[in-house]
């Protein structure tokens, strides 16, 4: 829900915007660098919005990212940047010694 009837802006807009001030560039700049316009950009960041691929695309080849990390796919760091990959295996390193620990159980939904 949002309050007072103003859409907030999404989780995308939110990451362009973050990754965006990390590099310290303006709208102008990165909306020159990714092809767009500026009130094109100014919507993506402040909106929920639906974009597509060659636009998600474009914004990460300016932004110096993936597609990926702009959506949120993985944990990604706090400037939107980097993604970490999922683990390879099911075995769980212990917190303690850093050994292998227990397998996970069942995920319960």
């Amino acid at each position: 829900m949002y309050s007072g009837g103003t859409p907030g802006p999404g989780d995308l807009g939110r990451r362009i915007a973050a990754r965006r001030r990390h590099l310290g560039w303006s709208r102008e700049r990165l909306a020159a660098q990714a092809g767009l316009s500026v009130p094109d950009l100014t919507y993506l960041e402040t909106h929920p919005a639906v974009v597509t691929m060659a636009c998600l695309v474009a914004l990460a080849g300016a932004l110096g990212t993936t597609a990926d990390a702009l959506l949120g796919a993985g944990s990604a760091g706090q400037d939107g940047a980097t993604a970490r990959p999922a683990p390879a295996e099911l075995w769980i390193p212990d917190v303690v010694t850093g050994r292998r620990g227990e397998r996970p159980g069942p995920f319960l939904g």
